[in-house]
C-alpha cells in the first residue's frame, strides 16, 4: 500500500489505473474489468484474503462494462453509482448460467482498483504469499435495474449502508444470538444462509462442515483417531478415550484446540479440548439402538441425524419420531464463526481446525457488524 501510494503522488506514475469489478453470486463469484486502453485480454489479480497462506491469482475478464457516480461526500444522500453493461457481447449473460437480469438485484459489487504495474505477471507484482497492492475496495449492492435495451443494461447501485425506507425497530437484535432459522433461506424462513448440504467452497475445493447444537464437530466413523497417552497432543490431533458412564464403558473422541498436557475429561470443561462425534452412512436395514449415554449419528439426505429411539428401517426425516436433526446451529455467535470461518485440519475434507478463518466476515445474521447490512 505504501508503494502505491508514493507512485500516485507524483506526476507520472508510470503505469495506468485498473479498475476490477467483482459481482458476487450465490453460486461463486464473477470477475471483471473494461480493458486496457485498446487492449481487452484478461488479466489477473491477486485476492483480498489468502487462501492456506497464499494469495490466489483471479482472471478477470474484460467486457464492455463502465461503473459511473462515484463520489465522496459527508453531506447530503448516500450516492448511488451506476453499472452500465454493453449487450454487443455475450460474456456477461454466459457467464450469469441460468441467472436473469432481475436475479441480479440484491447482489453485491466490488470495485477494486490498483496500477497496472501490481496485476500478476507484471514486474511490481507481489508474490503468492503477499497481499496485493491497491486501493480501499469499494462495495455496493444491485438496488434496481435502471434501464434495459438491446444496447446495455444500467444497474443502480446503492451503499450497502444506504438504509433509506428502512424503519426501527425493524427486528430485535439480542447480543450474541441469533433469532433466524438455521439454512433459513432456501425456504424463505429467515436470513441464515448456510447451505443446506452444509458444504462450503475454499479456493476449489469443497468442505463439509456438520456441527452439534454444542458446536462438537460431527465426523465420518472413517477418521483416524489416535488412543490418548499422558504427555504432550498436538493441536488439532484426534484423539479417543475411554470413559465410564453410568456403569459402562464408551469410546469418548477429541480434537486438541491448542499443544497441550491436559487430559479430556468429559466431567471437566477444558477449553483445551472439544468433543467430536462421529456418524456413518444410514443403512436402511441396520438396527439403531437407542442409547441416551451414546448417542449414534449417521447421514442420509446430505445432513446429519440422531437416533432418537430404537430404529429399523425407519428413514431418518423431519417428521420421523425415530430421529431428529443432529446437524443443528446452537444460534450463537459461536456456532456461525464454526461454520462460515471454517478452517479445515490439514490433510482432511470434514474435520475443522482448532482456528478460524477470521478474515472471511460473518455474513447476514443475528449478530451486530455483519457484513450485510439489508
Amino acid at each position: 500500500m505504501t508503494d502505491l501510494v508514493k507512485s500516485t503522488q507524483t506526476q507520472e506514475p508510470g503505469s495506468e489505473l485498473v479498475e476490477l469489478i467483482e459481482l458476487e453470486l450465490p453460486a461463486g463469484t464473477l470477475y471483471f474489468h473494461a480493458g486496457l486502453e485498446a487492449n481487452l485480454t484478461t488479466v489477473q489479480f491477486r485476492d483480498k484474503f489468502p487462501t492456506d497462506g497464499d494469495y490466489i491469482a483471479r482472471s478477470y475478464t474484460a467486457i464492455p462494462i463502465e461503473l459511473t457516480g462515484i463520489e465522496k461526500s459527508a453531506e447530503g444522500a448516500a450516492p448511488r453509482p451506476s453499472l452500465t453493461v454493453a449487450n454487443i457481447l455475450t460474456t456477461f449473460s454466459g457467464a450469469l448460467g441460468d441467472l436473469t437480469n432481475k436475479d441480479l438485484v440484491g447482489k453485491r459489487i466490488v470495485r477494486r482498483q490498483t496500477l497496472k504495474k501490481y496485476l500478476v505477471g507484471e514486474p511490481d507484482d507481489s508474490t503468492i504469499s503477499s497481499p496485493p497492492i491497491e486501493f480501499p475496495s469499494e462495495k455496493f449492492l444491485i438496488d434496481r435495474i435502471a434501464s434495459e435495451n438491446k444496447v446495455s443494461i444500467k444497474f443502480e447501485l446503492a451503499s450497502v449502508m444506504d438504509l433509506e425506507g428502512v424503519k426501527l425497530p425493524n427486528r430485535i437484535v439480542v447480543g450474541k444470538y441469533c433469532n433466524w432459522e438455521y439454512q433459513g433461506v432456501a425456504n424463505y424462513r429467515g436470513g441464515c444462509t448456510w447451505a443446506a448440504n452444509s458444504q462450503i467452497k475454499i479456493g476449489t475445493t469443497d468442505y463439509t462442515a456438520y456441527f452439534s447444537i454444542d458446536d462438537e464437530p460431527i465426523v465420518p466413523s472413517t477418521e483416524t483417531f489416535t488412543t490418548w497417552t499422558s504427555g504432550t497432543t498436538t493441536k488439532n490431533t484426534l484423539v479417543s478415550k475411554t470413559e465410564a458412564i453410568n456403569g459402562s464403558n464408551y469410546t469418548i473422541r477429541w480434537r486438541a484446540n491448542v499443544n497441550t498436557a491436559s487430559e479430556p475429561q468429559l466431567d471437566v470443561k477444558n477449553a483445551d479440548w472439544t468433543r467430536v462425534r462421529i456418524y456413518t452412512a444410514y443403512g436402511s436395514g441396520t438396527a439403531y439402538t437407542y442409547n441416551s449415554d451414546d448417542y449414534q449419528y449417521v447421514e442420509s439426505g446430505s445432513t446429519i441425524w440422531r437416533l432418537a429411539r430404537t430404529s429399523t428401517g425407519n428413514t431418518p426425516s423431519a417428521d420421523s419420531i425415530y430421529w431428529i436433526r443432529g446437524d443443528v446451529c446452537g444460534k450463537i455467535l459461536d456456532s456461525c464463526k464454526c461454520r462460515f470461518q471454517w478452517e479445515h485440519k490439514s490433510g482432511s475434507t470434514t474435520v475443522p481446525s482448532a482456528d478460524k478463518d477470521t478474515s472471511r466476515p460473518l455474513p447476514f445474521g443475528g449478530f451486530p457488524g455483519s457484513e450485510k447490512y439489508r
